[in-house]
């Protein structure tokens, strides 16, 4: 659908294109608070026995990783799958909260959510078959 404007008004065509700037402003100010919220997420994953915690940032990265002296008498293989299973669970939780910030400042169908949830849909399955992959190189 094509959106017409008849330019024949000079005064109408100014408040138009003044109502376009304003509105690219407060889009502009909203998207740089939505990166802001964004930046700030962190989100927390922890094993059933509360041994190790991991916390990850709004892009999935460790942030950090707590272990109890229970945790150390994990087997190394084990203590490594369990590790990157809880950074996947919490990466994708930051992911997720990461599209409702956006959905809530720009609504749950504009583009930006789209590629959010696009993705997050691209991301792991950190539960898929129970066993998280990890390699030693």
């Amino acid at each position: 659908m094509t959106n017409t404007f008849d330019f024949s008004d000079p005064i109408a065509t100014r408040e138009r294109i003044l109502q376009q700037v304003q509105d690219a402003e407060r889009r502009a100010a909203q998207a740089a608070q939505v990166r802001d919220d964004i930046a700030s997420v962190r989100e927390r994953a922890t094993s059933p026995g509360r041994d190790v915690a991991v916390t990850v940032d709004s892009s999935g990265r460790l942030a950090e990783v707590k272990l109890t002296d229970a945790a150390l008498g994990r087997s190394p293989e084990a203590l490594g799958a369990l590790i990157v299973s809880l950074a996947g669970q919490a990466q994708r939780k930051a992911g997720e909260r990461a599209v409702s910030i956006a959905a809530d400042a720009f609504g749950a169908e504009d583009a930006v959510v789209e590629h959010l949830r696009d993705e997050i849909a691209q991301l792991p399955d950190p539960s898929q078959d129970g066993q998280p992959k990890i390699e030693y190189r």
